[in-house]
């Protein structure tokens, strides 16, 4: 099937500040904290929830769709091809330490990822990147996109692509626990079984500290518990410090844990006594990590130059997966190996492991005193600028709805490499925490019909 690289511009469902009434953004908000287990509606003081939606044009949903599942097999492919390579994964910011880690860490396709892209002027979208180490959203996918179509009557006869967000990612989550034949991830520890005590405990580790997190996955852990308690799992939610590797193996708040789902940036713990009570438990057998070092090798930037350098390589990517790179992955090179006949001007610098538009740098706006110091870091990569198209929306803001211009980054979850859901961000050129979230809908298709 050939991609469709064209779409129609998007737009926002509402685009009249009056349509949004303080007494339905109060309904909207309240509804979200109960039902999303969201404690905090302001992000530096300004609402994080827009009470509106980005409307995707059918065709545009289904490229994005196609794109996903392309994109989630060309960055695996290439993840193994590096992952055994140490010198590489070095080269691209892993201490020695991780990298022999990675090495001997056997691939899987993330449970859950989240692919960012945006669309240009010319209708096309741009792969950005992709973050699969720690991705956010799914409490807005699954929860706030489904309230602000029940709020709003505009969205009535639109689809909502995060409709089953919540049951794919609990299927997922689910097989990995549960291969095929029905038997647990791992031998339930000595005489669990005979105390009456699940088959199992997957434990979900965060930072308590962090309150955005931490209710993150409190609400992925209420999600997940009733259809794990269905085939004999338990769950349990901890702060960092709780974790701790024993002689019996692993445990949580005290709980031994049989596998382990790790919402804590890989990068902010090596060499601390949490990363290494959690790879000394999986080298010996004592634990599953359902999302290890293999996630931050995707969702790292080198990679993406990695990709671009060796996009036709005879046998690497198939023709569909070269075809997709070549028109929607901007080039991105290392950044002290970008063409001479590339301008400043054309140009993002990216850290490889930053996040939430952390240390991104748009040429244009650097001195070249700045871009050689860059340069002269050497973890950061160039990529080409896409120039994204303008949409006017109704945000939320502490004085009330506006109508803003901004820019729209459409994050497509893929589930064990298969689309699975959208989370749209709405601000300037750099999407930060200042975003504003939007739901993402789809005009029907004729497979809607």
């Amino acid at each position: 099937m050939a991609i469709v690289t064209r779409g129609v511009a998007v737009r926002a469902l509402v685009e009249d500040a009056r349509r949004i009434k303080p007494a339905l953004y109060r309904r909207f908000w309240r509804r979200a904290q109960l039902e999303a287990l969201i404690p905090d509606l302001m992000v530096r003081g300004e609402p994080y929830l827009a009470l509106n939606a980005l409307v995707l044009g059918d065709a545009d949903r289904r490229c994005l769709e196609q794109l996903t599942a392309i994109f989630s097999r060309v960055f695996y492919r290439a993840g193994q091809h590096v992952a055994a390579d140490v010198a590489t994964t070095i080269e691209l910011g892993f201490p020695w330490a991780a990298a022999e880690l990675l090495a001997r860490e056997h691939p899987r396709m993330p449970l859950i990822g989240r692919f960012d892209f945006v669309q240009d002027v010319a209708g096309r979208w741009k792969l950005l990147e992709l973050n699969a180490d720690t991705p956010s959203g799914v409490r807005e996918g699954v929860v706030c996109d489904r309230l602000v179509s029940e709020l709003l009557p505009e969205a009535h006869g639109l689809s909502r692509p995060s409709a089953d967000l919540g049951a794919r990612l609990t299927k997922a989550i689910l097989g990995a626990l549960t291969p095929p034949g029905g038997a647990a991830i791992l031998a339930a520890p000595g005489c669990r079984e005979d105390r009456g005590a699940p088959k199992g405990t997957l434990g979900i580790v965060t930072t308590a500290s962090e309150l955005e997190d931490l209710s993150q996955m409190a609400y992925t852990a209420e999600l997940l518990r009733p259809a794990l308690a269905e085939h004999g799992w338990d769950v349990v939610l901890g702060d960092a410090g709780n974790l701790k590797h024993t002689r019996a193996g692993l445990t949580l708040l005290g709980q031994p844990v049989d596998a382990l789902y790790r919402y804590l940036p890989f990068e902010a713990i090596f060499g601390t006594p949490t990363f290494v009570a959690m790879e000394e438990a999986a080298a010996l057998g004592k634990v599953e990590i359902l999302n290890g070092l293999f996630g931050l090798l995707l969702q790292n930037k080198g990679l993406s130059a990695w990709i671009w350098a060796h996009r036709d390589e005879p046998g690497l990517f198939d023709e569909e997966a070269r075809a997709a790179i070549a028109e929607h992955l901007p080039a991105t090179w290392p950044i002290g190996a970008v063409p001479e006949d590339q301008t400043r001007e054309s140009l993002v610098a990216k850290q490889v492991f930053g996040r939430e538009g952390q240390e991104v740098f748009f040429g244009e706006d650097c001195s070249s005193e700045l871009w050689s110091m860059l340069a002269r870091r050497q973890t950061y990569v160039a990529q080409e600028r896409v120039w994204v198209m303008q949409t006017r929306a109704v945000i939320q803001t502490s004085l009330g709805p506006e109508v803003r211009d901004g820019y729209a980054t459409v994050g497509c979850f893929a589930v064990d490499g298969r689309f699975a859901g959208c989370y749209t961000r709405f601000g300037d050129k750099i999407t930060t925490s200042r975003s504003k979230w939007l739901a993402t809908f789809a005009e029907p298709g004729s497979d809607d019909a």
